[in-house]
């Protein structure tokens, strides 16, 4: 007599073989969603930002370089030119502290230090209008980004909170530095997940000119 269907004992083994598989493939399916998610943020940060610097510029006639402090670059450019929403005050990692916080309406957090500009044409100074240094302090035509003024959290304030150390492991925070009209991925680690280099380290030199800032583990 032919034996129809399966045993119990085929049955759990088959789900056993099933769940094994199912843990070894999931985590990573989620790990490679969440990397092209936060890769996916930071081009779009990226853009949104470098549209408000030039879109102020065109209809206002005023740069990044026009501003004597971050409240009022955020006030008066990022503010009016991006959907930005109000009561943040505290950014998601202690890298970037101060009150120089703003999340636009997509979750999207942004957190300005160390900015600033000496407001001044001649091309090697602090935030020139040549955009060849950025808008922080000790910027010069040798060094022109020294260091990072911008940090962006991609997801806002869910998990992981992490700043991104290496471009073949994306987190949902990076660093920029912001420049007279525009604003640039800072460090190896983030311009390499901002141009899919997949390579790199933010503890190894800014291909800017500067050397990058330290962060968390991934």
């Amino acid at each position: 007599m032919k034996k129809l269907g399966f045993t119990l004992a085929e049955v759990l083994i088959t789900l056993v073989i099933i769940g094994v598989i199912a843990a070894m493939t999931v985590p990573t399916l989620m790990q490679n969603t969440n990397a092209e998610e936060f890769r996916s943020g930071l081009k779009k940060a990226i853009s949104g930002l470098n549209q408000a610097l030039t879109l102020n510029y065109a209809l206002e006639g005023l740069s990044a370089q026009d501003y004597s402090s971050a409240a009022d670059l955020i006030e008066d450019v990022f503010e009016k030119r991006m959907n930005v929403i109000d009561g943040t005050t505290t950014f998601t990692v202690s890298e970037c502290s101060g009150s120089d916080v703003f999340t636009t309406a997509d979750g999207m957090m942004f957190c300005i230090s160390g900015f600033s500009s000496a407001n001044s044409d001649d091309q090697g100074s602090v935030c020139d209008s040549y955009n060849t240094t950025g808008c922080v302090s000790g910027a010069t035509s040798d060094s022109p980004a020294p260091s990072a003024n911008l940090w962006i959290d991609v997801n806002g304030v869910k998990k992981p909170n992490r700043m991104t150390t290496s471009a073949k492991r994306p987190k949902d925070v990076y660093a920029a530095t912001i420049y007279s009209q525009k604003v640039v991925p800072y460090g190896d680690a983030t311009q390499g997940v901002m141009y899919n280099l997949g390579v790199g380290d933010q503890s190894t030199t800014s291909s800017a000119g500067g050397t990058s800032g330290g962060g968390a583990g991934d």
